[in-house]
């Protein structure tokens, strides 16, 4: 069973980072058709700033703080 486990762990690792990663990369897409961001200027961020920049894009929307709002976007603009 173990063996199993050693022939079958290094796909598993693989699958989850594939993963991770379309998740992320979907997060970038998101935001380029939403708001007209740079695909280039998010693909520099990490994963997780990624998220927490998405985070606080909701957080602003749902106060309708629109300057906020711009002034968030403007650096990430095309």
């Amino acid at each position: 069973m173990s063996i199993l486990l050693l022939l079958f762990a290094p796909g598993l690792f693989a699958i989850y980072w594939l993963i991770r990663i379309q998740i992320c990369l979907s997060r970038i897409r998101c935001l380029v058709d939403t708001y007209g961001m740079d695909r280039k200027k998010l693909q520099k961020l990490k994963c997780k700033e990624v998220k927490a920049l998405r985070e606080s894009i909701d957080q602003l929307r749902h106060a309708n703080d629109a300057f906020g709002l711009e002034n968030l976007l403007r650096p990430y603009r095309a």
